[in-house]
């Protein structure tokens, strides 16, 4: 069975239950492996950094279709070039369990680490252990490099949390921006004066000053104005954003989520732009 878990098999273990959207975001991320890790392996750096803060349990089942990809912590695992070191983090202990179950299974499951809890709670331990290795003067030695998935289905990242890992020297961030957490979510919590999930996200109350201005317009401009204000609070940590994204729909063509890429190097733009280029779905207007 073991020869199955790094597959785009069954395996018998348990599986993220996806819509067929989440294969682009899925296909953007291995581009952007691909280009990453290829270019920056056998450099100078101390380490580089797979950092997957809502792992999953490994793989991806599609529906209707049945078909099995591979999630985004195997995608990196299994990457024809190395990381150094693999953190992912996983809340759902039987996912946690699955990924463990085929990490098992490679021959680099030496450098991963999966840790079950809330990413919130412990982005704290990834930043201190990538902080002690850049803290010592090594002559002719790079600090660490980083990428950081952040995947969340609605709200429960916490801008403190994208805030910790912007604080690192390099760390490149690619981010779904989820415009349908935002949107179920943002009447039913003003209206419950209960809207602190949101300022939790945002990392601040004023995106009730950016909502009320475009709250009496269509939807799509309303999920345009809050990525982009959560854009210009990433742009406040130092990052370039790229200004190509990818915007994917349901079957209904309702905006599901948006991905985003934050990097403060030139280099990472530009692999950005060709694993963007591998899929083809429309921009946020």
């Amino acid at each position: 069975m073991s020869e199955l878990y790094l597959q785009p098999n069954e395996d018998s273990l348990p599986m993220r239950q996806s819509q067929d959207y989440a294969r682009d975001k899925l296909t953007i991320l291995r581009g952007y492996v691909h280009r990453f890790v290829t270019s920056m392996r056998d450099k100078r750096w101390r380490a580089l950094f797979f950092i997957d803060l809502m792992a999953g349990p490994g793989k991806n089942k599609f529906e209707p279709s049945g078909a099995v990809m591979l999630g985004s912590p195997l995608i990196a695992l299994t990457a024809q070039y190395s990381f150094t070191h693999y953190r992912f983090v996983e809340i759902d202990p039987h996912y946690a369990d699955a990924l463990n179950k085929r990490v098992s299974a490679s021959e680099r499951r030496d450098a991963v680490k999966v840790i079950k809890g809330n990413c919130n709670e412990v982005v704290d331990k990834i930043v201190e252990e990538i902080r002690a290795l850049d803290k010592p003067y090594i002559p002719d030695s790079w600090h660490c490099l980083s990428l950081a998935f952040l995947d969340p289905e609605g709200l429960e990242l916490n801008w403190e949390t994208v805030r910790n890992l912007g604080q690192m020297k390099r760390m490149d961030l690619i981010i779904n921006f989820s415009t349908s957490g935002f949107t179920r979510n943002v009447e039913q919590l003003i209206e419950k004066e209960t809207s602190t999930r949101i300022d939790s996200f945002f990392g601040t109350p004023e995106w009730k000053d950016v909502y009320r201005k475009v709250a009496d317009k269509d939807g799509s401009h309303v999920r345009r104005e809050m990525l982009d204000f959560y854009k210009k609070r990433l742009a406040a940590l130092g990052y370039t954003i790229h200004p190509e994204e990818r915007t994917f729909h349901n079957r209904n063509n309702t905006q599901i989520y948006t991905l985003i890429f934050a990097s403060k190097h030139d280099l990472g733009n530009d692999f950005w732009s060709g694993a963007i280029q591998e899929v083809s779905q429309p921009k946020l207007l």
